[in-house]
């Protein structure tokens, strides 16, 4: 059976550990660039590259060495009176996350689904007409670890409520951090399709580092105080023609959540939403036997 091994989780290391060959190179991230309207991105959102046929013959079954890169469009829309992002969800399909979950991410200020490269040019014509801030990037990702879209950072004592499956809902204040989205990922071979586990994440360290002991000496080390919300991990599947979105949720009741302290922010004196699109693509380098 022909099949790839590519994945940002943990079962990698155990992959790795066993003697297969996975994804990636060192990371790369070129510094990101402003587009004069979405219209230049479309050539992010394309088709991808095909991972190629299947090596036949032979009595090992080969491992095809794949490297990712993932393409980012960071659509910034003013929402001052009106939410121009909730117009961007008619051409998203946001059944492909089981229901369940979506009901909870909605109850979070959070919207995601998969876009087919066909409704790119009607999502792009309502960038254009909101006049968009469009910025874009692209991202290798070092072998075995999780892609991350670093969003911003903490607002002065910023509070964000989290409401959990049983309709608990709790908040927290930070004084400092950055707000993560973490991506993981594995490949399906069949069909180039790629899941992803969409995680959102504060990444907080004490102020205090303190000493501790490391092989020979000792190292100081901050404590990790940041917050992973693991009750709103969604896992999606993008096909090869295929790309990601993710939004907050423009409803009133959503202000404190999650979806909005991490997709909404000030830019130039007027209140923006973000919406991100993520291609993965997986690229195969190389066959290796067993």
């Amino acid at each position: 059976m022909f099949c790839i091994q590519a994945t940002g989780s943990r079962r990698l290391r155990a992959a790795v550990a066993a003697g297969l060959v996975c994804t990636g190179t060192a990371c790369w991230s070129p510094p990101r660039v402003e587009g004069g309207g979405a219209a230049d991105q479309s050539a992010l959102l394309g088709r991808r590259p095909s991972l190629g046929p299947a090596r036949t013959g032979g009595a090992a079954d080969p491992i095809v060495i794949v490297q990712m890169h993932f393409d980012v469009l960071r659509v910034e829309l003013p929402c001052d009176r009106v939410h121009h992002s909730a117009k961007a969800w008619n051409y998203v399909d946001e059944l492909r996350c089981d229901p369940t979950r979506a009901a909870l991410l909605r109850r979070n200020g959070l919207r995601l689904g998969v876009a087919s490269a066909h409704n790119w040019p009607a999502l792009r014509a309502l960038f254009d007409a909101c006049q968009a801030r469009v910025l874009r990037a692209s991202h290798a990702v070092q072998r075995g670890l999780p892609f991350t879209v670093e969003l911003d950072a903490i607002e002065e004592d910023e509070t964000i409520f989290l409401v959990t499956a049983d309709n608990r809902v709790s908040g927290r204040t930070f004084d400092r951090g950055r707000k993560h989205l973490h991506l993981e990922y594995t490949v399906n071979a069949e069909d180039g399709s790629t899941t992803l586990v969409i995680l959102p994440e504060i990444h907080r360290l004490s102020r205090s580092p303190h000493w501790q002991r490391r092989n020979d000496g000792f190292e100081r080390v901050s404590e990790y105080e940041g917050q992973v919300y693991q009750e709103l991990a969604c896992r999606v599947t993008v096909g090869a023609d295929e790309f990601l979105v993710i939004g907050p949720d423009s409803s009133p009741a959503s202000g404190l959540s999650v979806g909005q302290r991490f997709l909404t922010r000030d830019l130039e004196g007027r209140r923006h939403e973000t919406i991100l699109c993520v291609t993965p693509r997986p690229f195969r380098t190389e066959l290796a036997e067993r």
